[in-house]
């Protein structure tokens, strides 16, 4: 079978013929935009495009339902049959697959005291499509690369609004204009790591590490790699703000983003609004969110830090 999309045959493999053929019976707008394939504990498989919604159909219009000996073969094809090698992820709740395709899954946690262990019973799944968008962030470039300097910067966005497919072609653009880039891949989605290889392009000068844990990550880039940036997705804990202050003590800009629609939203979390305060943070980008994925609604100067002393200009 001839597939028409590049996600299609990175994935075919793990979805299974069946699946596969009631998938490409979508329209090819649907297929061309895929963000998300969900198959939840009910079995019911449903597409995401944007923010909205698709339930596979059968030939009858019922809902086209997958059974648990399905789901279970989909689960392991993850693992190349080997569930018992990939400990690590299972606890995670995600792998990142050829392709750089984020597959999240769920099911009955195992506990040993109060430390998940394991998951058993997998219910649902989730294949999170990976894209790449090359010269996405061209247009913020020059707000945050100014002649030699990097301002440190936080991509902001609601859910779905394409926060880490901006961040990952910045990444790109600064490492190929010149520039040292460390990126700690907490959870694989910048650069989707499969096999120790990047499946994105990211940069000739940049240095990947894959599944660190935000803070950690930044320590050994700090001590080892000498960066002139250091990049991360989705901020938020006391541990990940004490890193970027502590990189930025160390006089390393940082690039990272945050989940928020508007100032008074990340001001509103306390995580956040230390960092703010601090002076560590010089831009922000604000995204349109998830019904305008990876536009940009205005780029903010922090001055003073203060959220009653910022300057913005709209983005066109």
């Amino acid at each position: 079978m001839k597939a028409k999309f590049e996600w299609f045959d990175d994935l075919y493999e793990y979805l299974g013929q069946e699946l596969a053929y009631k998938l490409l019976a979508l329209p090819t707008a649907v297929l061309s935009n895929l963000n998300e394939i969900r198959i939840n504990s009910a079995g019911a498989v449903s597409v995401s495009v944007n923010s909205k919604n698709i339930i596979l159909k059968n030939e009858n219009n019922s809902t086209y339902l997958l059974n648990p000996e399905q789901i279970d073969s989909i689960f392991i094809s993850l693992f190349n049959g080997a569930v018992y090698k990939y400990e690590n992820q299972i606890r995670s709740g995600y792998i990142t697959v050829k392709g750089g395709h984020r597959v999240g899954f769920c099911g009955t946690a195992v506990y040993n005291g109060n430390i998940l262990v394991s998951v058993k019973n997998i219910s649902s799944v989730c294949f999170r499509i990976s894209r790449q968008i090359i010269n996405c962030a061209r247009e913020i470039l020059s707000s945050i690369l100014f002649y030699d300097k990097i301002y440190s910067t936080l991509i902001v966005s609601e859910p779905c609004g394409g926060k880490t497919t901006i961040i990952t072609d910045l990444v790109r653009l600064l490492s190929n204009s010149g520039k040292r880039c460390a990126v700690i891949d907490e959870r694989g989605e910048i650069c989707s790591v499969f096999n120790g290889c990047s499946q994105k392009e990211v940069g000739l000068l940049t240095s990947v590490l894959d599944g660190y844990k935000k803070a950690e990550g930044m320590q050994i880039a700090l001590r080892c790699l000498s960066p002139q940036a250091i990049v991360c997705d989705e901020i938020g804990t006391t541990e990940d703000v004490n890193g970027i202050l502590e990189a930025c003590n160390a006089g390393v800009p940082i690039i990272a983003t945050a989940h928020g629609s508007c100032e008074d939203d990340l001001y509103s979390r306390c995580q956040i609004e230390k960092l703010l305060d601090s002076g560590a943070i010089e831009k922000l980008v604000f995204l349109e969110g998830a019904s305008k994925p990876g536009i940009v609604r205005k780029v903010v100067t922090v001055n003073d830090y203060n959220e009653d002393n910022w300057n913005s200009d709209d983005c066109d």
